[in-house]
């Protein structure tokens, strides 16, 4: 999937304005996503995504250990959004995103997420469609 593409995808869903508006908001969340995830889910992930959004994903520290409100609170606090924006763009970043990956593999990400993560990635039921 072209950056380009996975932007138009994120603009559609998130309900927002441009192509560049997605741009700006789907990095951060990305960039959130890879603070959370293992560096070998971040590798997995990013080998199915061009460069500029694989970049996003990259982080050379430790994955943390935060909430889903924690995860809105940074994505909200780096978009200079508010905290329902932020998660409807979370959403939608995510959902483009298990388009994007194979489904094997965001559910794997998935899992690596406490149940309480489930509102915010709401496209691992179609990764398991995809695998099944």
């Amino acid at each position: 999937m072209e950056p380009s593409e996975f932007y138009t995808m994120v603009r559609q869903q998130a309900d927002l304005e441009s192509v560049e508006e997605a741009e700006d908001a789907s990095k951060p969340v990305l960039r959130t996503l890879g603070e959370r995830l293992s560096a070998g889910a971040v590798d997995d992930l990013t080998s199915y995504l061009p460069e500029e959004l694989a970049a996003e994903l990259e982080t050379d520290s430790e994955p943390e250990s935060f909430g889903p409100e924690e995860f809105v609170a940074r994505v909200a606090e780096r978009v200079d959004v508010d905290e329902e924006l932020a998660k409807r763009v979370t959403r939608a970043t995510t959902d483009v995103l298990a388009e994007a990956a194979p489904g094997s593999e965001y559910r794997d990400v998935r899992q690596q997420l406490p149940d309480e993560y489930g509102t915010l990635f709401q496209g691992a039921e179609n990764a398991e469609e995809r695998v099944s």
